[in-house]
């Protein structure tokens, strides 16, 4: 999936403080099958950018394209549908519903179909090492093994793009590894274009390209 922005800006009206501008005429470009990663100071406008791009918030001004179409005027019914389709998100923290088995969790933006994803799910697990945590509850893995489930959960419906927002932010640097070597094979076996936000210049290493937001431009 190919990404683009024109001249996008992000404003919020803030009790007290009146209008702040957060995104200030991005302009970016990611090809399909591209691994970007976003980086830049907190509050920069980072989250807020892939948010937008996620088809989760809109722009004040601006354009959103993806693969050439521009999205912008579309209705919340069609932008719920190609989101749904197209676009899987991990955050910082798993998000892991606690009264589900691990299976559950996996297949819950698939629930419909859930009979036929049980086996690709079941794969994915294989390849993730967790294939005996299928039938377990969130809390009784280690919070590795719930951000492992939570990336399956994200491409368990082949997503063409995966958002990553800090995915990694609230491991020892030694799990965080090994989640984002994962992150990045699925993405490779997958062809599934990834932007992640990360502070980590270590993951950022592991991107083909890396782009610096400071005060809501690119630098």
């Amino acid at each position: 999936m190919k990404l683009e922005t024109k001249n996008l800006t992000k404003n919020y009206i803030v009790p007290k403080s009146g209008e702040v501008k957060v995104l200030k005429g991005i302009d970016l470009l990611i090809n399909s099958g591209e691994k970007v990663a976003l980086m830049g100071p907190s509050g920069a406008g980072k989250s807020t950018l892939i948010h937008i791009l996620g088809l989760m918030d809109k722009p004040t001004s601006g354009n959103v394209l993806i693969d050439g179409n521009d999205i912008t005027s579309f209705s919340p019914a069609k932008l719920a549908k190609m989101r749904k389709e197209n676009i899987g998100f991990v955050f910082q923290f798993h998000y892991l519903l606690a009264d589900f088995t691990v299976m559950e969790n996996i297949l819950m933006p698939v629930w419909n179909e859930r009979k036929t994803k049980k086996e690709y799910a079941l794969n994915m697990l294989e390849t993730m090492g967790l294939i005996d945590r299928a039938n377990h509850m969130p809390n009784e893995l280690s919070g590795g093994e719930q951000q492992r489930v939570a990336l399956a959960r994200a491409l368990i419906n082949n997503p063409k793009i995966l958002f990553a927002d800090e995915p990694t932010g609230n491991l020892d640097r030694k799990t965080g590894e090994k989640i984002e070597t994962l992150m990045f094979e699925m993405c490779n076996k997958l062809k599934t274009t990834l932007l992640v936000v990360t502070h980590s210049q270590e993951l950022a290493n592991l991107a083909d390209r890396q782009i610096k937001i400071v005060d809501g431009k690119i630098c």
